[in-house]
């Protein structure tokens, strides 16, 4: 057997220790890649929102796919080291691509957010909006300087508003009357700075969009509607439905009322939230929208906003409609009911004379 020469162990020495730093760098590099910018030439920031109860990998999983960071399993790694999991406040921060790992973890673990969420549900007063705007949720920073009787001076007395002058559908409302229909219901990215001022400015720039975007205002014309009209009749619908489907139909009931009445309905909508709407409207009220106790003819009757003792729409809206109650009352389905019944699983059935309607309330509350 021919013994190894010197130089052939010494190759293979060689040999072993180049492997081992080839592995060793391969490792090394890719490790440090992953830490890596996901987009080094992309500095622009977006905003990303972190709500209360989220996990570090629901996190990370979210920022990989946003194209934040570029492995979620080396941000959690990462995070777990930094205790990021025990001190992050929720929140939305502006984040870009081009920062590592380190450095958004550093910004979460560090940096107040920039911008907090805020969901406004739809149906809601005035009021209510001003209340969770005020307070928020717990789980979330407060606004620092958003004060709520401002935003009530101003959305309750337009014409206070400072940039009244920017919207110009604000001129339909009443004199003497708020802003209530236009403050468009949704899930906003509020800065934490944000003044009453820069909140009314954010709804009503949403509701015009929204209008603009679905041609809403054209729509309801086109049905003989002003758009102060098609929002009155809107929050209406947005109250009496509870689900998409039948808002169209809400609709078609409430304006053949107006523009088709009839010996049996006389013109009146009969609608309880607007009574809800006149009986909330009370001084010192604290809580809205629960049911009425008594007929709704026999509830505040003297009221404008009472539609049993008084013909025709409201004289303003009672609470802000979504979009699908805007799209509705806009484009009402072409029918011929004058009635319809809530049933019980929140279905509406709907009858062209009060007789069915009266068969219905044996049928389905009786």
């Amino acid at each position: 057997m021919k013994r190894r020469g010197p130089r052939t162990a010494i190759l293979s020495v060689l040999l072993l220790g180049l492997l081992i730093f080839g592995g060793v760098y391969f490792a090394w590099t890719t490790v440090t890649d992953v830490f890596q910018p996901s987009n080094a030439s992309q500095p622009k920031t977006v905003a990303f929102v972190i709500s209360s109860g989220e996990s570090g990998a629901q996190i990370a999983d979210a920022l990989q796919s946003k194209g934040l960071i570029r492995n979620s399993l080396a941000f959690r790694v990462w995070a777990r080291i930094k205790g990021l999991d025990t001190q992050l406040q929720a929140g939305a921060y502006n984040l870009s691509p081009s920062m590592t790992i380190d450095q958004v973890i550093t910004q979460l673990l560090h940096g107040q957010p920039d911008s907090i969420p805020v969901t406004i549900l739809e149906g809601w007063r005035i009021e209510q909006i001003a209340n969770k705007f005020a307070r928020n949720d717990a789980a979330y920073p407060p606004l620092l300087k958003f004060n709520k009787q401002d935003f009530l001076n101003e959305t309750l007395r337009p014409t206070q508003f400072p940039d009244y002058a920017k919207y110009p559908f604000l001129k339909s409302i009443p004199a003497g009357s708020g802003m209530e229909g236009f403050l468009f219901p949704d899930t906003y990215l509020v800065p934490v700075n944000a003044t009453a001022r820069d909140v009314v400015n954010i709804m009503l720039t949403e509701f015009n969009a929204r209008v603009q975007q679905n041609r809403l205002d054209t729509l309801a014309k086109q049905n003989k509607l002003s758009l102060y009209q098609m929002v009155i009749l809107a929050s209406i619908v947005q109250r009496e439905a509870l689900f998409d489907n039948d808002r169209p139909l809400v609709a078609s009931v409430y304006w053949n009322r107006i523009y088709k009445p009839n010996a049996e309905t006389v013109s009146t909508l009969d609608a309880d939230p607007t009574v809800q709407y006149a009986r909330d409207s009370a001084p010192g009220t604290k809580t809205y929208w629960t049911p009425l106790n008594d007929s709704g003819r026999l509830i505040a009757p003297t009221s404008l906003w009472n539609t049993y003792t008084h013909q025709g729409f409201p004289p303003t809206p009672i609470c802000s409609p979504g979009l699908a109650s805007l799209k509705a009352a806009a484009s009402p389905a072409q029918t011929g009911f004058y009635f319809f019944l809530s049933k019980p699983d929140g279905r509406n059935v709907y009858e062209k004379t009060n007789a069915e309607f009266q068969l219905d309330v044996q049928k389905y509350l009786r």
